[in-house]
């Protein structure tokens, strides 16, 4: 960690840069500067700053930068440095260690088929310098898959950015016609292609809100030969436009592997049209995060996931997925489908090695989830059939420079008879 210098030639301003009182008390920035810097703009980094040279300042947004610039991910870690000036003013310096922001990513495993899938990956999280976040993916899970994806949080203003991204993205998905019978499930290729642009903006430090509008086409077609085809052979379509909200609250502090403090998104998405099979009007998110340090190498992590649509009556098209990248790790694939799902999330996570750039931490944890089957009452949501609760252990393999990258494995166990046990590898922290 880099070490913090307080060159304070009075009391008064070392009391107030250490951050135990006297927070505004307003003080003259006579000159901000950056060192450390690689490939990061000094200027982007400025521009985003609330400390600004010629003005007055207090401890209070010299903090909010270095917390600002921890979550940009082209960046590791950041400190300050105060120093007077002849002119009774004070010169800043943040200092900055940078995240290597090229990721190249490569994911193989087992598709729902049981046949080789693979996922190849290359983004840039810090563009130009200037946190700008472009690249794309190549995927074979049964079927082929691709998506482009560039954003600029704040290519408008220090508080008003764009993106656009295009996904054509082919799934093999199981419908669950009869969810109460064994080997119900009826495979189809679930595809959904189009264009999404965003508009992302900064309320303030704490505060910011996306705004989304998404134009796509969205299929099944059924490519099971099982009994029940004869029977349910339906093959939705539909091409709509899906119009998208959210908003982020972070109060998150960032020290390399370890995370503290609370973050909540709430994310509402309303669907222009919809028919007999595909019945979404709408679906709502809330995800509430909160990170706790516990010692020098414990981190306590929990996530709640709130997820809900519109009722779906007489199809068992059903928009929201349990499965074990999002929802429930263990539980596999994708194993129930529905119009609400709960599912809470905690873990304990334990640096057991830390040496220069690399971090092995073991994890244990519990993952409990609930589904409202389409026909069925919200009171079934936690019902004997759609209840699911896995305990396990994991492994994380930490990059400290590079943005993002864990190579995660988990192992979870069915605690409920509801399922069997399941292996879940992935790039990037579970939450």
């Amino acid at each position: 960690m880099i070490s913090r210098y307080k060159s304070m030639p009075i009391l008064v301003l070392l009391v107030l840069l250490s951050f135990q009182g006297f927070s505004q008390i307003k003080f003259k920035v006579e000159s901000l500067n950056f060192e450390g810097l690689k490939k990061t703009k000094a200027s982007f980094l400025a521009r985003i700053a609330k400390v600004k040279a010629g003005q007055e300042t207090d401890s209070t947004i010299v903090i909010t930068d270095i917390e600002r610039f921890k979550r940009l991910d082209g960046i590791a870690f950041a400190d300050y440095k105060v120093e007077s000036t002849q002119d009774d003013g004070y010169k800043i310096t943040y200092t900055i260690e940078e995240n290597f922001s090229i990721i190249p990513g490569v994911r193989i495993g087992q598709a729902a088929d049981d046949s080789f899938s693979y996922r190849f990956s290359a983004f840039e999280f810090n563009g130009l310098g200037r946190n700008i976040i472009f690249g794309g993916f190549f995927k074979k899970e049964v079927f082929n898959a691709f998506g482009v994806f560039l954003e600029h949080p704040y290519v408008f203003t220090n508080k008003l950015g764009l993106g656009v991204n295009y996904m054509d993205d082919s799934t093999q998905q199981p419908i669950f016609f009869d969810p109460n019978a064994i080997d119900n499930d009826t495979d189809y290729v679930f595809t959904n292609k189009g264009f999404e642009t965003i508009l992302f903006y900064e309320l303030n430090f704490n505060n910011r809100f996306e705004f989304g509008v998404r134009t796509s086409d969205e299929s099944y077609v059924l490519i099971s030969d099982d009994e029940i085809e004869s029977i349910n052979s339906a093959e939705p379509s539909i091409r709509r436009t899906a119009f998208r909200g959210s908003h982020e609250y972070v109060d998150i502090d960032i020290e390399y592997q370890n995370v503290s403090g609370f973050r909540n998104l709430f994310e509402t998405t309303v669907f222009s049209n919809s028919n007999a099979f595909l019945q979404t009007d709408f679906i709502i998110n809330n995800t509430t995060q909160y990170f706790k340090r516990i010692g020098s190498k414990g981190n306590f992590a929990s996530q709640l996931q709130l997820q809900f649509s519109n009722p779906i009556e007489n199809s068992a098209f059903a928009p929201l997925v349990l499965d074990n990248q999002l929802n429930t790790r263990g539980v596999g694939n994708i194993t129930d489908r529905g119009s609400a799902i709960v599912a809470l999330n905690s873990e304990y996570r334990h640096t057991l090695l830390e040496k220069g750039w690399f971090v092995l931490q073991g994890n244990g944890f519990l993952d409990v989830s609930g589904v409202q089957r389409p026909d069925a009452d919200f009171g079934d949501i936690f019902s004997q059939n759609t209840t699911r609760v896995y305990s396990g252990l994991g492994v994380r393999f930490i990059h400290k420079y590079i943005f993002n990258a864990v190579l995660r494995f988990d192992y979870g166990v069915n605690l409920t008879g509801n399922g069997g046990n399941g292996f879940v590898f992935g790039i990037g922290q579970y939450f």
